[in-house]
C-alpha cells in the first residue's frame, strides 16, 4: 500500500457531532485501518479514546462560550 493510500484510508476515520451534541465516530473503524494502525502500535481503542477526548474539550468550548 503506497503512502497515499495509507492517508486517503486513514483520512476516513472522522467524527461528527450526533443530535445530543455529542462528537463520535462516523463510522466503524475498518478491517484495513485497524491493520494500518497496528502498524504504527495504535489500535481501535486509542482512536476511540481520542474521540471521547476531543468530545469533551469541544464540549466544554461551547460551555465556556455560554458563559461569555
Amino acid at each position: 500500500m503506497t503512502v497515499p493510500a495509507v492517508i486517503k484510508e486513514l483520512e476516513k476515520i472522522e467524527m461528527t457531532r450526533q443530535t445530543d451534541n455529542v462528537y463520535r465516530l462516523d463510522h466503524a473503524v475498518t478491517a484495513k485501518q485497524k491493520k494500518i494502525l497496528k502498524a504504527f502500535g495504535m489500535n481501535e481503542g486509542n482512536i476511540t479514546y481520542r474521540v471521547g477526548e476531543i468530545s469533551n474539550t469541544l464540549k466544554k468550548s461551547n460551555i465556556q462560550k455560554e458563559w461569555r
